[in-house]
Parts: C-alpha cells; structure tokens; sequence
C-alpha cells in the first residue's frame, strides 16, 4: 500500500500526493513492516531523502525536486504532447497501482487526483502544461522551515514530530 501511495502521489503533484503521502505517510505513522511510530517516521523521511536528493549530500534542493517532476510529467504524457489530461493521469496511476483487488481504494484515489488536478490546473483549461506542474512544490512549503530553498533530514523530522504534538 505503501508504495503505491508513493508512486501516486509522485505522479500527481511529487509535492502534490508523493510528496504528501511521502511525506505524512498513510495511516498509523508505523513502517511498512511494522515496528514502532518513531522507526515508521525514520523509514519515511529516509524514503524521501532516497526519492529526491539525487547527489546524496543530505539536502533536498528545489533543482533536484523539479528535475524529479520533470522526469515524472514526462512519464505521464502519453501522448507526447507537452500536456497532461486527466485521463492521462488516470491512466497512469493505473499503471503503477498495486493488483491487490481493492476497487473502493482504486476508488478514493481517483477522487483525490480530480481534486489535485483541479489544483495544478491553475488555468483551468483542463490540462496541466510542464510549467503548472513544477510550478509549486508543496514540500518546500511544508517542510523548509528556514526557507533557505534546501530541505535536511533534520527539517524532514522535525515537521513530522511537531505534526504529531498537535
């Protein structure tokens, strides 16, 4: 379930849902084989930090988080277009979710793109263009708390346990 999350939400909006459900997890706040909230939390952010610092100099810089969602639109455009419809996002989502036979969360999750759809598509025209996608990246927003345009391991999990207190 885990990975599928991931992979979704890399797809919509990297910050979007990959970045979200990377970032926020999907559940519990356990690992994904167990064990308890604080190894769950450690797994995740190492995830992130493996997703998307690319150099592996311990920092997460915008560069490397637009160059993932570049890589990632790209994917998604099947018709080679510079666009990506909804259906194209769809489509794609259902290329990489999990065959685990569970339709009611195949369900929730196509609400949720139409939802991070609507959100990326500032223009409104029905289609997120390259430019809309690596337009804001959430993660910046949630988690550089210096806002110096890097995220460390150390802002990674110290949003989380703050999150957590609440």
């Amino acid at each position: 379930m885990m990975k599928t999350i991931v992979t979704l939400s890399s797809a919509i909006a990297l910050s979007l849902a990959a970045n979200m459900s990377l970032a926020y997890g999907g559940g519990s706040g356990y690992g994904a084989f167990g064990g308890n909230k604080a190894q769950g939390q450690q797994s995740r952010v190492e995830r992130l930090m493996a997703r998307f610092d690319t150099n592996r100099d311990g920092r997460i810089t915008r560069k490397e988080v637009q160059s993932q969602r570049q890589a990632q639109f790209g994917k998604m455009d099947a018709n080679g277009n510079g666009l990506v419809s909804l259906e194209e996002i769809k489509a794609f989502a259902e290329q990489n979710a999990p065959k685990d036979g569970r339709q009611h969360r195949r369900n929730r999750r196509g609400n949720r793109l139409e939802h991070r759809f609507a959100r990326i598509d500032t223009n409104e025209d029905g289609q997120i263009s390259l430019e809309e996608f690596t337009a804001k990246l959430r993660l910046f927003k949630k988690f550089d708390a210096n806002k110096d345009g890097v995220i460390t391991r150390e802002e990674l999990l110290s949003k989380r346990q703050r999150r957590r207190s609440w």
